[in-house]
């Protein structure tokens, strides 16, 4: 793990922690609404379940409007814990990140894969063979990506789709952006969207994946 890797797992770790000893009452509102106000494990079982509370983590510090000013707990815990220049300078790039859906375009023979944002446009390639590990050609999942040590790296957030979700997935993705542009913020980008409703990838993902027979609305 390269040095700004090292900075970001540690950052992170020390932020998770003073989210959960000072901020437990909107830890259990952000709970309930990243849910639609289901109860997980009663549908979710063993890596799944997991996986689900991994993903509510990640959105939770980076996504998740926690105060009446809109900002996130990782823009709460650097303002309070006043960081070192450089983890202020990785903790901006984490930040400024979003969660997007990728489809995996190629993988070599030594295993880097290349992704491809199928919502925004953008291209990069993965090195780390512990993220890449069981991917194949037209794999389709959100995550969240980061540039550190100048290498594009993964979160360990992870939606996985099924192949033959890919056009619900963006039609779904397609009809929220547009609601969101014409009653939230006409200017507002793809990536504007993303970053105020990463959660809509939890609800796509309850809808198809993991409760077919109900239909979420956010």
């Amino acid at each position: 793990m390269g040095k700004e890797e090292d900075i970001k797992t540690a950052l992170l770790e020390s932020a998770i922690e003073y989210v959960r000893q000072n901020h437990q009452e909107t830890i259990d509102k952000a709970y309930d609404y990243f849910w639609d106000e289901e109860t997980p494990d009663e549908f979710l079982t063993g890596t799944a379940l997991e996986l689900g509370f991994i993903n509510f983590e990640d959105w939770l510090i980076f996504d998740f409007k926690a105060n009446e000013d809109k900002e996130t707990f990782i823009e709460i815990y650097c303002r309070e814990h006043k960081p070192g220049e450089k983890e202020r300078e990785i903790a901006g790039r984490l930040k400024d990140s979003v969660l997007s859906l990728y489809e995996v375009s190629s993988v070599a023979r030594d295993k880097r894969v290349m992704l491809k944002d199928l919502l925004l446009g953008d291209e990069c390639s993965l090195k780390n063979k512990t993220l890449t590990r069981g991917l194949s050609q037209g794999d389709i999942f959100a995550t969240r990506l980061f540039t550190l040590d100048g290498n594009c790296v993964m979160s360990v957030c992870v939606y996985p789709f099924s192949r033959d979700q890919k056009t619900k997935v963006l039609e779904s993705v397609g009809k929220q952006f547009r609601r969101y542009v014409k009653n939230d913020n006409a200017q507002g980008t793809m990536k504007d969207y993303l970053k105020n409703y990463g959660d809509v990838f939890n609800i796509i993902w309850m809808n198809l994946f993991v409760r077919p027979d109900k239909e979420y609305k956010r």
